[in-house]
């Protein structure tokens, strides 16, 4: 058999990205006949209730395995090791399909320490090829010895929401920025103002402090949207994805895992039927370039050339691309191609 294992939610953390692509994980897998370990998908306020809840599902888990059966982790999670050691206890398999690691994101780990806890896992499916390199540089062979490893490509992003057409208004002039918008992960919009010539920046999300930017003028504050109405009424041409406090390049520890990390915004960008402009030293670059859905860029200068340089006829071809993508994100195919790639190389 195989089975996932189901997650209890904080009530804080319903609405940010890295909960909806667990969710939208959990739904294809049960659209594929995957069964949970037990009832998942809960949603807890109180934080005891919540921490109780986690250790029954570790617990039901641990109780259901048998020798042969696999168990799909979405890394990370708590009591990660522990489950990985019942689970071979058992004889069963584990796989481990990767939201964040933590010794870049958060810094919680040595890079040994997550090599280590990679290797518990029988096999991987990583964010993209550079993601999945990385971790063979560093020492992932698997628990089997077998390195077992495998590129998602692109989190998929479920939602019945519809969005606009965006060649026919082209070109507005307008470039959406989404997501958490701590000083500290973007500080570079502070400075932006001032070398935006020809085009406006649409700012969905919280933390933006726009009396502090320059030239203020440039920036409509949106506010906070869930994805599903960002879908159906996010005003742009293109989604850009940069990090970190300067123009030139995406620099620091959000810079950094750029260079490693499949951000969930390109997804929703994406589903907005939005072409994406990237850093051209991001991991996702070639995933852009390859499938013609976007732009790569060294310097945020290069966006007013944009909009000196590219066609309508280009522009509608980036859009068709985009919608051809989206099209397959809505129905989880990137998780079941690469998980279908994964249970066969572990048979």
């Amino acid at each position: 058999m195989i089975y996932y294992l189901p997650r209890d939610y904080k009530n804080k953390n319903i609405n940010d990205a890295g909960a909806k692509a667990r969710f939208d994980i959990e739904k294809t897998l049960n659209k594929q006949g995957i069964l949970p370990t037990s009832k998942g998908n809960h949603i807890t306020k109180n934080r005891l209730l919540h921490f109780i809840r986690t250790i029954c599902i570790v617990i039901k888990a641990g109780l259901l395995i048998k020798r042969n059966d696999k168990i799909i982790l979405q890394y990370p999670v708590k009591y990660y090791s522990t489950i990985c050691r019942i689970v071979h206890f058992k004889g069963g398999h584990v796989i481990t399909t990767i939201h964040d690691l933590e010794c870049f994101r958060k810094k919680h780990n040595t890079t040994n320490k997550e090599i280590k806890l990679m290797n518990m896992s029988d096999a991987i499916i990583a964010h993209n090829p550079i993601m999945c390199k990385w971790l063979i540089d560093n020492g992932y062979v698997g628990f089997n010895k077998k390195n077992i490893i495998e590129s998602l490509g692109i989190f998929d992003f479920l939602s019945e929401s519809e969005n606009p057409n965006r060649i026919e208004n082209w070109p507005l002039n307008q470039i959406v920025y989404a997501g958490q918008l701590t000083r500290k992960k973007n500080d570079f919009l502070y400075k932006l103002g001032s070398y935006m010539h020809n085009y406006n920046l649409n700012v969905y999300g919280k933390g933006f402090d726009k009396t502090s930017a320059s030239n203020p003028e440039k920036f409509n504050i949106k506010g906070f949207m869930l994805p599903e109405k960002l879908i159906s009424s996010s005003i742009g041409d293109f989604g850009l994805v940069w990090d970190g406090d300067s123009i030139d390049c995406c620099q620091g520890d959000w810079g950094e895992y750029l260079t490693i990390n499949t951000p969930h915004k390109i997804s929703l960008y994406i589903r907005c039927g939005l072409p994406v402009i990237i850093w051209s030293k991001a991991a996702m670059a070639a995933f852009i370039k390859e499938n013609g859905i976007g732009l790569c860029i060294d310097s945020l200068h290069e966006i007013n050339d944009i909009y000196n340089k590219l066609s309508k006829e280009e522009y509608t071809h980036m859009c068709d691309n985009v919608n051809r993508i989206s099209n397959l994100m809505s129905k989880g195919d990137f998780i079941k191609q690469a998980l279908n790639k994964t249970i066969s190389n572990i048979k």
